[in-house]
């Protein structure tokens, strides 16, 4: 059973998020209850932009991931060849020379009232730099690894939330 918050996250996705389509299929579903997070997921042929709406930690994150025969990579990041599979849109812009700030300061506020906020700049971030992502081009992942540091490639999503969401994301 969906959440006040849950239902509330998923119905702002699917309003601006309506330039997905056709490219992309969805949007799917999924939710860990036990871990309270909720995935909300479209599907491209290459690629998947995924929405993950985490009310333990109060955060929202948008991730690209890969495609891998028609299902979303089984893998978290990187794959047994560390090969990047899946990370944070903002790391990858970031990664392609984007220095502008990316994401608005959302401290203080609650998660209810930063899902607005968040979904604004992640329709922001791929309507202006995501060009690669709305033609579904799996090339957009192919960036160093160690570009994207080591956040990417552990799970560490209380330190990028206590460091991006207040701050300026670039050099």
């Amino acid at each position: 059973m969906k959440s006040d918050i849950q239902r509330r996250f998923i119905k702002e996705i699917e309003k601006r998020f309506g330039f997905l389509k056709p490219t992309f299929r969805g949007p799917f579903l999924g939710l860990d209850a036990k871990e309270g997070i909720l995935y909300v997921y479209f599907v491209g042929s290459n690629l998947a932009v995924e929405f993950i709406l985490d009310e333990r930690d109060e955060d929202i994150a948008c991730k690209i991931s890969r495609v891998i025969d028609g299902k979303l990579s089984p893998y978290y990041a990187v794959d047994h060849q560390g090969k990047l599979l899946r990370a944070e849109l903002w790391e990858l812009l970031r990664a392609r020379g984007i220095r502008e700030k990316m994401l608005t300061s959302v401290e203080g506020l609650s998660l209810e009232e930063q899902i607005s906020i968040a979904l604004n700049d992640y329709a922001r971030m791929l309507q202006k730099y995501g060009q690669m992502v709305l033609e579904d081009n799996p090339k957009f992942l192919d960036v160093e690894a160690g570009v994207l540091g080591d956040d990417t490639l552990v799970d560490n999503e209380k330190k990028r939330n206590e460091t991006l969401r207040g701050g300026y994301v670039g050099t």
